[in-house]
């Protein structure tokens, strides 16, 4: 059995695993599809708070089960893998937020994931497998995990369709956008200073912007939006850095999805205008199984179209020239469709 590991800091290699024993209450999944974030090149290039080494990387995966010793599940069936081990019996747990678990694991971090050709779960391990009800999937399956964590960004924010802005036409930044239209809002606006990532792979009916978030503002009151937006979510590490408050329609929402770059000055948020706006802003970090499951019958149902990616699809063991790829920017997304 093969998977591919993170041995050190910037040393990634196939090898193989010992064959299974499938204990009682659990299962033994065949991985169909996995996608490789740039979370998981990130860990590769720079390490990551939550990564403990050696590792089987990956977090966004589906499989079908080949052994099963658990009532609830069938040898067949297909599922999602929920990328976090929860305890379900903490406060957070019994109040429905597994992702914030106090004793959380997370598969392709301090767990292993999902690069490989088959994960063995235990009975306690179960709670993260997501029954899917059709016998064949494409590609797109692969996208569950980001469509849950942006579905639950949206949840944070308050319900009003309006005019969304989202910085960054990155993979998430492309899945958020479709998220938005499939829910119908008004006018889902896209920016991005890299012209290459706005002229492809996004939803139709996207409004792209090309623009560095230092010259947004008067790019966005040349068009006519000043104070006209609703809800802006950042999907790059400098969202945010810019006055975003000063073309925020009063009562719009905030989402703070992405993280800003460690080490680096971030511009402070002006309090005031946050008071008198009545703007709302939220943190967003994962997601909870709630939101996983959610996404997972979106896209099984075919709620919302994500056709617009082109997928650069590789085998397991190519998984370096996969990373090779993001990194250059070469393709917003990649599928392990070969294992």
């Amino acid at each position: 059995m093969k998977a591919v590991f993170l041995a050190e800091e910037g040393m990634v290699e196939a090898g193989q695993t010992l064959a299974p024993i499938v204990e009682e209450g659990g299962a033994l999944v065949e991985m169909k599809v996995a996608a490789i974030c740039r979370t998981d090149l990130k860990m590769v290039v720079e390490g990551h708070r939550d990564l403990v080494l050696p590792r089987i990387l990956g977090h966004e995966g589906v499989g079908q089960i080949i052994e099963s010793r658990n009532p609830l599940f069938r040898n067949g069936d297909w599922v999602a893998i929920y990328p976090g081990l929860f305890c379900g019996k903490c406060f957070s747990c019994r109040t429905g937020h597994t992702a914030r678990c106090e004793s959380l694991k997370i598969f392709g971090f301090n767990e292993d994931g999902v690069f490989q050709t088959h994960m063995n779960f235990g009975q306690k391990e179960m709670g993260s497998l997501v029954l899917l009800p059709g016998t064949h999937y494409d590609e797109t399956i692969a996208l569950i995990e980001p469509l849950a964590c942006c579905l639950s960004g949206v949840r944070k924010g308050r319900d009003r369709k309006g005019t969304a802005l989202i910085v960054g036409a990155g993979a998430v930044g492309s899945i958020f956008a479709a998220l938005l239209k499939s829910e119908r809002w008004d006018q889902v606006v896209v920016v991005d200073k890299d012209i290459r990532r706005l002229k492809a792979e996004l939803p139709m009916g996207v409004e792209p912007i090309h623009s560095s978030v230092k010259a947004l503002i008067p790019v966005l009151r040349k068009k006519g939006w000043d104070h006209e937006i609703d809800f802006v979510v950042p999907c790059c590490p400098e969202g945010l850095n810019w006055p975003f408050w000063e073309v925020m329609r009063p009562g719009g929402s905030v989402l703070f999805f992405s993280g800003g770059i460690g080490g680096n000055t971030m511009l402070s948020v002006d309090m005031n205008a946050v008071h008198y706006l009545e703007l709302s802003l939220a943190g967003s970090y994962g997601c909870d199984k709630e939101d996983f499951a959610s996404a997972s019958n979106i896209l099984a149902e075919n709620r919302i179209d994500l056709s617009f990616f082109d997928f650069y699809c590789v085998r397991l063991e190519d998984v370096s020239d996969g990373m090779e790829r993001l990194k250059g920017h070469r393709t917003k997304k990649v599928i392990i469709n070969q294992f």
